[in-house]
């Protein structure tokens, strides 16, 4: 079930070939979210500006990853 998910959010059109604009993106949005957390962590609090500042930036993390896959959205192998 967790394989299918993963599979489905990182392959194409085609769900056969993996889109290097997603795995970069996921990859991306994960180390933001680990990172984010260590520092939370070390800090010790997470107040309302940290909590804006972490929304606007995973926010461009994944509007880089939507845009990405958009562009190459033309190139993607179809499905058979």
């Amino acid at each position: 079930m967790a394989m299918k998910f993963f599979n489905d959010i990182l392959t194409g059109k085609d769900n056969l070939t993996f889109d290097a604009a997603r795995v970069v993106g996921v990859a991306g949005a994960g180390a933001y979210i680990i990172f984010w957390s260590a520092a939370v962590f070390h800090v010790g609090a997470f107040t309302a500006t940290d909590a804006a500042a972490y929304g606007t930036g995973l926010g461009f993390v994944l509007v880089a990853m939507a845009g990405a896959v958009k562009l190459k959205r033309e190139t993607e192998p179809e499905a058979k």
